[in-house]
């Protein structure tokens, strides 16, 4: 039986992961990589191969009229997270959701601070399933999975290029 190539390169989850970790309870304002958290001021705490974490502060704007945190913007962070744990994973190709649930477990209002929490769960051949938490005060207040394929897209890559002494190029 033919020995299977390697799908990512351990080389670019090292390279993805050093740049994550350079931000590490620091302004993103300066991430160069797109990302909700980032717009939404949050704070990355905790990356690692398969493994990312950022702190939110839910704002006025992150609530529906009744005042909770709202369901699209837990969903989307939820989704954001997910797709930075697979980006750590060092693939040279993108990754693409096939489906996407979540359970609304509890709440959150605006002035406190949530956790958001994904890791991969199965890294297969070709789909990986993306596990994720939002948790406020030790408690799970949303949980999601996904299943994400790896595409045959290629990913830019631009940005860890123009990475110096392993510090963001700008």
């Amino acid at each position: 039986m033919e020995k299977r190539k390697k799908a990512y390169s351990e080389e670019l989850s090292e390279r993805i992961i050093k740049l994550m970790q350079y931000f590490i309870g620091r302004d993103m304002k300066e991430f160069p990589l797109p990302c909700l958290s980032k717009w939404m001021g949050g704070t990355i705490t905790s990356v690692e191969r398969g493994i990312y974490a950022t702190e939110i502060t839910v704002t006025r704007e992150m609530t529906n009229p009744a005042g909770y945190f709202h369901g699209g913007f837990q969903s989307a962070l939820l989704d954001d997270a997910m797709g930075y744990a697979c980006a750590t994973l060092g693939y040279e190709k993108q990754f693409l959701s096939t489906n996407f649930s979540i359970d609304y477990l509890g709440t959150a209002h605006a002035g406190e601070i949530v956790q958001v929490k994904a890791w991969i769960y199965r890294e297969g051949k070709t789909v990986l399933h993306a596990v994720g938490e939002i948790i406020k005060n030790e408690k799970v207040i949303a949980k999601a999975q996904s299943n994400l394929f790896i595409s045959g897209f290629p990913v830019d890559l631009s940005v860890f290029q123009k990475q110096k002494n392993g510090h963001p190029g700008h």
